[in-house]
């Protein structure tokens, strides 16, 4: 059975399946790429047993089958190739695969050896794929990375019947954005923050299709199609810990006060959560570092409000510019409490109320 093809359709397509099958596994069987021809074209599916993938493009195909090979091996042949266009001739044991000048055979496997995958031919739910990605990432940020750290290195979906919202955290910072439309789904699921990573690379422009299961969320969109596992556990109630009242806010340029606490961190230490101390006072931000190399410090005006004349706290650089890279324009970054306290501090979009995000303050006492 014999497949033409360019080569960067199916070089693209490969992209996005490839990075989601193993390369390797305990179950070998997760390291293959199923490939399943028909008349109307092809379609490439793997999984990681967290994240199922499906592509679809067209191709010239004369027939039908099914087959299975690694995935790692046939994408670095195909990235190799020399010609635009690739020919595929499917055997019972072996695929030849030419481009141009060049030829090479690749030894096909059982198609069952390979994961058995079903994807939902209904999704009844849809949201802008654009918007949807917007908002996912403008939260992956906040999640944790470590394994101990459970549902919390996920990102929580609030899916209501008029808005949809993207949460996460850490437990040392939050960030949420919310938007003004719904899906056709309600629930609170939580999905793992490297599935979400591999949900926005194909979210395509259009709409994305949702589907909700036990334990599972399904998103198609453009030519591809994603199940996605779902975590379990109990995501904890942030709206409780934001504060609400702040004794000094200032408002100013958000990419001003990160490229400036950017700067100011060369001097941080490293070793002692990459601190930099900020001094709010008559209208003005002086940022502060000091380090094993040497100290540094910068100062911006700013509008200042509040009750208090003055107030002073530390972070974690990173941690204070992850929260201000999605703004735009303008921010209000408001502090709840100053000194030895570690109560957080707010950062709310003034350019787009729909992101917020927390920051919690080293503790200087």
């Amino acid at each position: 059975m014999k497949v033409h093809v360019p080569k960067k359709t199916v070089a693209d397509t490969l992209a996005h399946v490839e990075r989601i099958i193993p390369s390797r596994s305990s179950n070998p069987g997760l390291s293959l790429l199923r490939i399943d021809t028909h008349e109307e074209g092809i379609e490439l599916s793997g999984s990681n047993m967290d994240v199922d993938i499906r592509a679809r493009f067209a191709a010239d195909a004369q027939g039908e089958g099914s087959y299975a090979l690694p995935a790692h091996v046939f994408s670095q042949v195909v990235r190799a190739l020399p010609d635009d266009l690739v020919a595929l001739e499917f055997g019972e044991k072996e695929l030849d695969l030419s481009s141009g000048t060049f030829a090479t055979k690749l030894q096909l496997m059982a198609p069952s050896s390979a994961p058995q995958l079903a994807f939902p031919d209904e999704l009844k739910g849809a949201l802008d794929a654009a918007r949807f990605v917007k908002a996912l990432g403008r939260v992956r940020y906040a999640a944790a990375v470590a394994d101990y750290q459970a549902v919390f290195r996920g990102v929580k979906l609030e899916l209501g019947a008029t808005t949809t919202r993207a949460v996460a955290t850490d437990g040392f910072r939050l960030a949420y954005y919310q938007l003004d439309a719904g899906t056709g789904l309600e629930g609170d699921i939580v999905v793992p923050g490297r599935s979400v990573d591999e949900l926005t690379r194909i979210l395509d422009e259009g709409e994305a299709k949702l589907s909700l299961s036990e334990g599972q969320l399904s998103v198609q969109s453009g030519s591809f199609s994603l199940n996605l596992k779902l975590m379990d556990g109990t995501f904890p109630d942030y709206e409780r810990i934001i504060p609400k009242a702040f004794p000094v806010s200032i408002t100013l340029d958000a990419p001003k006060l990160a490229e400036a606490v950017s700067r100011v961190a060369l001097m941080a230490d490293k070793s002692a959560n990459n601190r930099v101390d900020l001094f709010v006072r008559d209208g003005v931000v002086q940022i502060t570092a000091e380090g094993t190399y040497g100290r540094s410090q910068e100062s911006i005006d700013v509008l200042q409000e509040g009750t208090d004349p003055e107030i002073a706290l530390a972070y974690n650089a990173k941690y204070l510019v992850d929260a201000l890279v999605p703004a735009a324009g303008d921010v209000r970054l408001s502090f709840s409490g100053g000194g030895p306290s570690s109560a957080p501090s707010v950062v709310a979009d003034l350019g787009d109320p729909s992101y917020l995000a927390m920051v919690v303050p080293l503790r200087t006492g």
